[in-house]
């Protein structure tokens, strides 16, 4: 049943953390009298940094370098925007051109997206474990293939409801191969590692129940049975100790009970105090682990094979375990360290992209925008589907297809679909074929024609219902969008203006070449040499550069500092954080 899981792999990403733990209004800076508080120092932070768990080990000088970095970031977004420099045409066109994807973008999130995420974490707080029974019915079948399958499932519901044991009915009449060796048994998982039906029913038992109809899924027919449900952890750091069984060239094993009895012997000796690093060092035969005192680093549920899966997560930190028997022989392990789950607002970007990946996203997005033009009273003009049918040759794709030799310019505007507040045309038809590489490789059948013409109205239409919408009022849109600006202005500032100050000399070159010979001497059949200068100098000039940058940029935020005085408050910065890691603790002790 390997099929049923899509493993997720996280990486973490953050876009605008807000909540209690970022209450705090008061102020740690103030730049020509206008204040940083804490909560946005905290939220900055927070959105730099990839690891929570770096929070606990913040000095105060950490904290004072990254206001500092706040601060000059600021100088310059302020100074940006009091000299006009947002209204740059070059500027409000390259915001403009945001402006018209971001909104579509933030609809598509706020609408479809983010609510499925929030219940895919709260999913995500929990783990299940899982017994089913699969009954085949996978596509195409037949609708008598749909009636066995179905009277074969109600069968098993039978079965169970007179009492019978669930694993031994998965064994007899699953059609998981699986299911011989394991009764069905799934194992551990967690919200987003099934398909969505499967996860739906399971997540709804109690444990000891099964599902009393039998539930569709891609794969057929499945009675589920929840076996345990618990608080999950994000992972756990171990390390172990692996004396492997002794096999022979074929790799049969010829002694199980000398590496058994080694393994007792050194977990005699750790019981005894034994340091579990030493001891890892000099006995264990796993060659990735064996020198760093058997440490495996962080992993999460399903990484292991299950036998020491089990084990590792059922430690605490510090604790160790007894012998555990794996596929690779005799393990110890000792759990060193647990990570727990990340806060939502941590984890929203991965989840969102994992969702955007999967046909779920694609279901529920196609049907909202089916929705919206419905509510837009979209409609395909027959005479210009008609009128383009009479022009194509259904033997050349669109992409081959010369749009010039067959429409006039003045045909570009006609239209092919209106809706309230808007049409397309077949020049937004052209556009899509331009950028739509899935498209334009189709041929210009009516089926296809109407496919294209419907696919052009989509964004356009999305467009104007967030507009109609009101989500340019939306604070989160505000801020983002706020935060676009004041990025493309940054770079504007860096690129153009101190960029343009940066002046690399011939004599600074030919300095650092002298000063730094050693770093160019090449060996080769003539013994060393040192390159010549000419064919350095664009390396050292890619080295000395960001050098220079950053002198230069060092004299721009101090003329700033002059313009917009700055205050620094650190015994308000101290408190940084604290109200996040009581939070931590609070979520870790319910």
């Amino acid at each position: 049943m390997k099929k049923i899981f899509v493993f997720i792999f996280f990486a973490i990403a953050l876009y605008g953390l807000t909540g209690k733990a970022f209450a705090q209004d008061e102020v740690v800076a103030k730049i020509a009298g206008e204040p940083i508080t804490l909560r946005d120092f905290e939220i900055q932070y927070l959105k730099s940094v990839a690891d929570l768990s770096l929070i606990e080990k913040l000095t105060m000088k950490d904290k004072a370098d990254y206001l500092n970095l706040l601060v000059r970031y600021k100088l310059k977004v302020k100074d940006a925007r009091d000299r006009g420099l947002i209204n740059n045409p070059e500027t409000q066109k390259e915001i403009e051109d945001f402006r018209k994807n971001y909104l579509i973008a933030f609809l598509v999130d706020r609408k479809i997206t983010e609510p499925f995420v929030e219940k895919l974490y709260e999913k995500k707080k929990v783990e299940v474990r899982a017994s089913h029974i699969l009954i085949n019915l996978v596509s195409p079948f037949s609708p008598e293939d749909s009636i066995r399958a179905y009277e074969k499932a109600n069968i098993v519901i039978a079965r169970l409801n007179a009492g019978e044991d669930f694993s031994s009915l998965a064994r007899e009449l699953s059609d998981d191969p699986s299911a011989y060796k394991n009764g069905g048994d799934l194992y551990y998982f967690t919200g987003g590692m099934t398909v969505p039906e499967f996860e739906e029913i399971v997540y709804s038992l109690n444990t000891g129940e099964y599902n009393k109809e039998p539930v569709r899924s891609m794969f057929g027919l499945h009675i589920v049975k929840l076996t345990d449900k618990k608080p999950r952890v994000h992972s756990v750091r171990a390390s172990h100790i692996l004396i492997m069984d002794k096999k022979d060239s074929l790799g049969k094993i010829t002694d199980s009970i000398g590496a058994y009895t080694k393994s007792l012997e050194i977990l005699n000796q750790l019981k005894n105090g034994g340091d579990f690093y030493k001891l890892a060092v000099e006995n264990s035969e796993d060659p990735g682990s064996a020198q760093k005192g058997g440490d495996l680093g962080f992993f999460e549920r399903r990484r292991m094979v299950q036998q020491f899966d089990s084990v590792a997560f059922s430690l605490k930190p510090g604790e160790m375990s007894d012998i555990v028997r794996t596929p690779f022989g005799f393990h110890i392990i000792k759990v060193t360290d647990i990570k727990q789950l990340p806060p939502f607002e941590k984890e929203k970007d991965e989840l969102k992209n994992e969702y955007k990946r999967g046909t779920l996203f694609k279901n529920e997005y196609n049907a909202y925008v089916k929705n919206v033009k419905q509510n837009y009273n979209f409609s395909i003009n027959e005479a210009g589907v008609d009128f383009l049918m009479s022009r194509f040759d259904t033997n050349i794709v669109f992409s081959k297809t010369n749009f010039d030799s067959l429409f006039s310019p003045a045909e570009n505007d006609m239209t092919l679909a209106s809706f309230d507040g808007g049409k397309v045309t077949l020049e937004s038809f052209r556009n899509l074929l331009q950028i739509a590489r899935d498209y334009s490789l189709l041929y210009p059948f009516e089926a296809n024609i109407r496919k294209v013409i419907d696919e052009a109205a989509t964004l356009p239409l999305l467009s104007k219902f967030a507009e109609d919408s009101g989500i340019e009022n939306d604070e989160d849109y505000r801020k983002s969008f706020k935060e676009y600006e004041n990025g493309l202005l940054i770079f504007r500032i860096d690129m153009e203006e101190l960029n343009s100050k940066v002046n690399i000399t011939e004599d600074e070159v030919k300095f650092y070449y002298d000063s730094n010979q050693q770093q160019y001497v090449t060996s080769g059949d003539g013994g060393t040499k040192v390159k010549p200068l000419d064919e350095v100098r664009s390396e050292i000039i890619n080295i000395l550069q960001p050098v220079k940058f950053k002198d230069v940029e060092n004299e721009y935020i101090l003329e700033l500092m002059k313009k917009y005085p700055v205050e620094l408050f650190e015994s308000e910065l101290e408190r940084a954080f604290l109200n996040f890691k009581t939070e931590e603790n609070e979520e870790e002790s319910e």
